[in-house]
């Protein structure tokens, strides 16, 4: 059968308006329910770790028995085991539930269940399962002092899942019972009228199901107040203002304001709305004198409120914007709908909210997206079905979300088959035949019910999204035209007979063949040492590229030469080097990009010229910028963003940026800039190419230039495309982060790429602080509307701009979005010093590691004396976060043991910090109970009679000694002679410091894994049979003094400053050098010669050497 298109198509809408028309009255007694619902969603929980815990889900439907209900976690199927089960009830049990970051063991995370009939399949709400916890402080009370009358004030700050509740102590004890002792639902602590009485430490107690801990005291101090003249006082001031803040519809928000006092009094305080409206007192509840809390909180009540003393107009007030968040409500929604195959299904879904709600659909459990047959259009929420089908019946669920909640409707659709219909094309192939052509061709149709296929659809889209094209065939073949290079196109075909439409066949998809590129890449120009310039270009993106590009042709010359030289280089690529070039000489640069089939022929303003002049090579002290963007924001503008430069030597004191009209004979323009990343460039022409530079610029001179061509948008054709919305960051691990955004709708042209921007946000709050001098642009993003940033830091806040582009304009950035990565692993930990303490104590001092990754939740102390064994056998104590010292107790005797730091996160445990090696001490005691044989020698009584029996025969001797000596003349005087520790000359050094332990406390020296040799005397057994033993158990150390020459005293041998001879002594076995400051104040270390030695020995006594120089017990 042979009929003109036109034909066919007129026949063909008539068919399809007798068909559309024929099931309303056929039909009109059907209704559709929706056949499937939740009676019982999973609600958000928050559960102890190892505690169990349930989530609920019950679905009813058509045929109860006939539902499925499965769980998914964080978009990923729930994997059941003997610890996770799903209950008869379809319940999901957890028998205890665990957060261990580091065998990636956590069942924290957001939930929902899906139930699944024969008719489709639904999601439910979302339930977080959180596992409690109380973080440390993050804000402790600092000291404050007040005058007497004066308010004071303290505040802490502290998170926890659930968020836990602060009270107030005095002196570790509960707060006075006073009406002037206000605790705020801020954390905040106001004490009005301070008196005398307030004096005290005062800290914060914080607790949840988690656990309680408490912040560090603050001290306030009162102090009297100076009598002053009134008319002398200073003015009040607000001391605590009230701040911007979110607050959901129905809750309770506080807005605080204190003051100083004038003149002794309180200042009258004043609430208003900058809007003029009033304030809702009917629901104000005043806290204190002047803060107030508004009591549910209504959509109404959001606006700026100001805190204003009127009696002082000078006294700047105070303002604070108040946002209520609204959940999202619908306004408006479609019913089930009822359709025949081969139409158009429409299906609307409107909510209000604030913010302005985003909307998503999902169609049997899963995310729908736009293509050529289905779109979604934006407000107030749209999905188009064109050449509806069987496969589009199921359970449509509308999701609308904001930052106060998520709502959802439920929507379901039935396309009806036809007994009529056409068997659908099969063996739908594609040939690509050119870069704008595909051949398609397919099976005939068999005929149904005695009707014969009379004409084809053949539709197509490209396969990253689009309009969806359509063309009408009578044969099963056809050639689909005016394509795009080097594109990937979907196809499929749907037949049609007098009564009916088939379904559509099965897709297929083709790409079209490469073609040369229709632009030049742009280029930035700099030089790169000594007759020498560097050329980097971008990479076109796609739809100029046209297909793969295989090779680069970098042009260049001097500057009025006609021909230039010519290098080629394979791609893919991004910048090339032109090497020996004069000095002081212009030259012109460009690139060409050239694919597969060729190189393109361009003009000269399409491809225009970059003109450098290679200056000198003078070190200023400053390297390259990097990153460097020319944005063009309209027809008048362009704005630059940039990095500071890395490696500088030479104080950096700002950047020049020149501009003029490329080619111009004109001088161009100069900008000088300081402390600043981006600047833009205002009041250009339209449609006009600029020849732009930046460089950094010292002291010692410019830095190397980077230049750049960039064209205005041009004038009355310019449509910028919408900006992206709906941007969303979700952290995946520690060093990367998902980032989604909705396609925005242009329909005055095609969105070819987006760019995203990001930097990190070195503070958090309601205007965050950015480090600007490490932004990264992520361009030529394809249209594509999600990314995965890599490469970030752990534990880091980044905020996001998306940007979308069209062939000739650009869209404003986004609004910003900031998300944190998750938790890494720490570094070591720092500056680790080790002390000896006792003689089997060792304290362990560190610093919190440079890099932490997260909150360091611990630290473990891993020791051994078997340096050499693997470090998972050695002993290990674990210490809180927030410590930075402990001391390892009950070790060996004389024993060498190293010791090692490792900081822990919530995620994992960091790297070890080096060891450090450490010798502990003979353990003191002033006698031992020994054991031989079995037998002990310590027997009590024995021990009573032997002490007895010495304690006399010491006393009769004493007498003796006493009675021969009384009258006897002595040869010094004895009265000169000091028990050291007692009234000696030199203290014992103890601890580091006088009067602590005898058993020195010493350093070591960070980095060294050398066992340290340590001056400490130890009790031996020499000295603990001294009959001169001082109050701590040490030996007595006389001064030596006989007529110059030699004494001894209690184990030293010391030599007269006569005869050019000076103090020298063994102290046990450890040897005193000059210096040795470890044990002994001072000792001199010059020994006499060997025969004044000899000649002094003959002359010993003991008596004191006043002459000496001090040596001083240990």
């Amino acid at each position: 059968m042979t009929m003109a298109i036109g034909s066919l198509l007129d026949v063909a809408g008539l068919l399809f308006v007798f068909f559309s028309v024929l099931p309303s009255f056929c039909g009109s007694e059907l209704s559709l329910e929706t056949g499937l619902q939740f009676s019982k969603e999973p609600q958000s929980v928050i559960v102890l770790r190892n505690h169990p815990a349930l989530l609920n889900c019950m679905a009813v439907g058509v045929s109860d028995g006939d539902i499925e209900i499965s769980w998914i976690k964080d978009g990923v199927e729930v994997v059941t085991d003997r610890r996770v089960s799903v209950m008869a009830n379809s319940s999901l049990y957890f028998r205890h539930v665990v957060r261990n970051l580091k065998r990636h063991l956590n069942d924290e995370g957001r939930y929902e269940c899906v139930a699944t009939s024969r008719i489709g399949a639904i999601v439910s709400r979302q339930a977080y399962l959180q596992v409690a916890d109380l973080n440390h402080f993050s804000g402790q009370p600092q000291n404050s002092t007040v005058t007497v009358g004066e308010t004071a004030h303290f505040h802490c700050q502290i998170k926890g899942i659930p968020k836990p509740t602060i009270e107030w102590q005095k002196n570790e004890a509960p707060l006075p019972l006073s009406d002037r002792y206000i605790s705020l639902p801020s954390n905040s602590l106001l004490i009005y009228n301070s008196s005398q009485e307030d004096a005290g430490i005062y800290r914060c107690r914080a607790q949840n199901i988690a656990g309680k801990r408490f912040s560090r005291g603050a001290e306030l101090t009162i102090t009297t107040a100076v009598g002053v003249a009134p008319e002398h006082m200073p003015p009040p001031r607000i001391l605590i203002g009230p701040r911007d803040q979110q607050v959901l519809v129905s809750e309770k928000v506080l807005l605080e304001c204190t003051t100083t006092h004038a003149g002794g009094s309180q200042p009258l305080i004043q609430w208003s709305r900058k809007d003029g409206l009033p304030l809702p007192n009917e629901r104000i509840k005043v806290l204190g004198y002047y803060n107030i809390e508004i009591q549910s909180v209504q959509e109404t009540d959001a606006g700026v409120y100001t805190c204003s003393l009127p009696d002082w107009p000078d006294v700047a007030a105070a303002n604070a914007t108040l946002t209520v968040l609204v959940p999202p409500r619908p306004v408006d929604a479609s019913e089930n709908i009822i359709r025949p195959t081969a139409h158009t299904v429409r299906m609307t879904c409107e909510f209000e909210g604030t913010p302005a709600p985003n909307i998503t659909w999902m169609k049997d459990g899963q995310l729908v997206k736009s293509n050529g047959r289905i779109k979604i259009k934006g407000d107030p929420g749209t999905l188009l079905i064109s050449q509806s089908s069987a496969i589009d019946s199921g359970l449509y669920q509308c999701w609308a979300e904001n930052a106060a909640g998520r709502a959802g409707m439920i929507i379901r659709l039935f396309v009806e088959p036809s007994g009529f219909a056409p068997a659908p094309p099969t063996a739908l192939r594609a040939l690509a035949l050119s870069s704008r052509s595909i051949e398609l061709s397919w099976e005939i149709s068999p005929p149904k019910n005695g009707l014969n296929t009379m004409a084809y659809s053949v539709h197509y889209v490209l396969s990253n999204g689009g309009p969806e094209l359509q063309k009408v065939v009578e044969e099963p073949r056809a050639i689909i035209e005016q394509l795009q290079p080097n594109s990937a196109y979907m196809f499929y075909v749907v037949a049609y007979n007098e009564r009916s439409a088939s379904q559509h066949s099965e897709p297929v998809t083709q790409m079209t063949l490469e073609d040369v590129p229709t632009s030049a890449p742009e280029i930035q120009v700099f030089e790169a040492g000594a007759n020498a310039l560097k050329v980097q270009w971008e990479e076109l993106p796609p739809d100029r590229a046209r297909g793969i590009i295989a090779k680069y042709q970098i042009f260049y010359r001097k500057h009025g030469q006609e021909t230039p030289d010519v290098s080629t280089v394979d791609g893919p690529t991004n910048q090339y080097s032109i090497n020996g070039l004069e000095t002081g000489v212009t030259y012109n640069v460009r690139v060409l990009a050239g694919t597969q089939v060729g190189f393109p022929t361009l003009s000269d303003d399409q491809w225009p010229w970059v003109s450098k002049t290679v200056t000198s090579s003078i070190d200023v002290g400053v390297t390259n910028l990097t990153n460097v963007q020319f944005v063009v924001v309209n027809t008048t503008t362009i704005h630059l963003f940039w990095d500071l430069p890395t490696n500088i030597t030479s104080p950096l004191l700002g950047f020049k940026i020149t501009y003029k009209v490329h080619g111009s004979p004109e001088e161009a323009k100069l900008i000088y800039l300081v402390d600043v990343t981006n600047h833009p460039i205002h009041h250009l022409k339209p449609d006009t190419l600029y020849e732009i530079s930046i460089s950094p610029f010292t002291d010692l001179g410019d830095g190397y230039h980077v230049t750049r061509n960039v064209r205005t948008f041009p004038e009355g054709i310019f449509h910028a495309p919408p900006v992206p919305t709906a941007i969303t960051a979700e952290p995946l691990n520690e060093t990367s982060i998902l980032l989604t955004w909705s396609e925005p709708e242009f329909k005055d042209g095609t969105v070819t790429h987006f760019t995203v921007r990001y930097r990190p946000v070195l503070s958090e709050g309601p205007k965050p602080t950015a480090n600007a001098s490490v932004t990264r642009f992520l361009e030529r993003i394809s249209q594509a509307s999600q990314i995965v940033i890599t490469n970030l830091s752990p534990f880091t806040v980044y905020q996001f701009t998306v940007q979308s582009h069209a062939i000739s304009s650009n869209s404003q950035p986004s609004q910003e979005v900031r998300c944190q990565t998750k938790e890494g692993c720490p570094a070591a930990p720092q500056k680790i010093a080790l002390y000896l303490v006792g003689p089997t104590d060792i304290e362990v001092n560190w610093q919190p590691p440079k890099i932490p990754n997260g909150a360091i939740t611990s630290y473990v102390i891993h020791y051994s004396d078997k340096k050499t064994a693997p470090i998972s056998n050695w002993l290990t104590q674990v210490e809180n976060g927030t410590t930075i010292t402990t001391v390892i107790s009950g070790l060996k005797s004389n024993t060498l043991y190293s010791i090692q730091v490792q900081a822990m996160t919530r995620r994992c445990g960091g790297l070890y910090s080096s060891p450090f090696d450490l010798m502990t001490q003979e353990a003191y005691h002033s006698r031992r109970n020994e054991s031989v044989n079995g037998r002990a020698y310590s027997d009590r009584t024995m021990g009573i009679v032997i002490g007895i029996c010495i304690c006399g025969g010491c006393i009769v001797f004493c007498v003796i000694l006493f009675v021969v000596l009384r009258n006897r003349p002595l040869p010094c005087d004895r009265s000169q002679q000091t028990m050291h520790g007692v009234n000696g000359s030199a203290e014992q050094v103890r601890d580091g410091r006088p009067g602590s332990n005898p058993l020195l406390r010493f350093n070591v020296v960070t980095g060294s894994n050398k066992e340290t040799e340590s001056s400490l005397h130890m009790i031996n057994k020499k000295s603990q049979g001294s009959e001169h033993i001082d109050s701590k158990g040490g030996p007595v150390v006389k001064k030596c003094k006989q007529n110059g020459e030699l004494v001894k005293a209690n184990g030293f041998s010391c030599y007269s400053k006569q005869n050019g001879g000076a103090l020298q002594g063994l102290l046990s076995q450890h040897k005193l050098s000059e210096g040795d400051s470890t044990g002994v104040s001072k000792v001199s270390s010059f020994a006499p010669p060997p025969e004044d030695a000899a000649k002094s020995k003959s002359h010993l006594t003991e008596c004191g050497a006043d002459g000496i120089d001090a040596v001083t017990k240990v």
